[in-house]
């Protein structure tokens, strides 16, 4: 069967899914994200696409190096562009794959929880969210300042954007979309939230939450700063300027959340 076959009906290990790493100086880190997303889906018809801004470090390279030859696993570098929402984007455009699954390489998103991810589909939902907002969810280890910070951007985006209010996590980086909704429409994320994009963009009728926690990283740099945060406030500005703030009326969205 090719790659981009339609798998619909099949039984629910015979999902295809394309998982999107997009990744920047995580050489420490994406060997055993790889492994463990691989692991985690064993099962399932997959392959993983690491989205690179052309790391310093040469995450590419390595990855380019340890994996040559498996077709489950390749990798993009990029050099003329860069960011992590970009980077999700040019992974949307790379995948073959029925479903699309997002994670990032720092290993704060559990590759464990991908099979509960992709199992929520065979329900008819569109967009399956990780969220740490629902029951079973949460954060580790997150200073005071983090959660205020987190907090006080999880509200302005809710203000700011209606379409969002009914979902516990619109700002998740942990993620799955179904590939089909995704096709002629034009993403174009400022900053690093490009789930909100999704769901104000993206046609689609139901989205499930799955719980999981947040973890902090082990090893490597935090990507995350000032310039980032200003970024997002970019965003969520461009999406209610260009009238994405509010959708068909008519385009009823059921919101299941699946508790632990």
């Amino acid at each position: 069967m090719p790659a981009d076959a339609t798998v619909a009906g099949l039984d629910a290990h015979e999902r295809s899914v394309s998982i999107i790493i997009p990744t920047y100086n995580e050489r420490e880190n994406i060997e055993q994200v790889v492994e463990r997303c691989r692991d985690a889906l064993a099962e399932y018809r997959f392959e993983i696409v690491v989205i690179d801004d052309d790391s310093p470090d040469e995450t590419w390279r390595f990855v380019e190096d340890e994996y040559e030859g498996l077709e489950v696993v390749r990798v993009v570098r990029r050099t003329e562009e860069s960011g992590l929402a970009t980077a999700v984007s040019r992974g949307f455009d790379e995948a073959t794959y029925e479903l699309c699954a997002v994670i990032d390489a720092d290993l704060q998103h559990p590759p464990e929880k991908l099979p509960e991810l992709i199992a929520a589909f065979d329900s008819g939902a569109d967009i399956v969210i990780g969220s740490r907002h629902v029951p079973g969810g949460g954060v580790e280890n997150w200073s005071r300042f983090r959660r205020l910070v987190s907090r006080g951007a999880m509200t302005i985006a809710k203000a700011a954007l209606p379409p969002t209010r009914g979902i516990s996590d619109p700002m998740s980086g942990f993620f799955a979309v179904r590939r089909e909704i995704l096709a002629g429409v034009s993403l174009a994320p400022t900053g690093y939230k490009i789930l909100l994009e999704i769901l104000l963009k993206c046609e689609y009728d139901r989205v499930v939450e799955v719980p999981y926690v947040f973890t902090e990283r082990e090893r490597g740099e935090s990507k995350l700063s000032a310039g980032e945060y200003l970024g997002f406030l970019e965003h969520v500005y461009d999406l209610r300027r260009d009238g994405y703030a509010v959708r068909d009326p008519h385009a009823a969205v059921s919101v299941d959340r699946n508790q632990q």
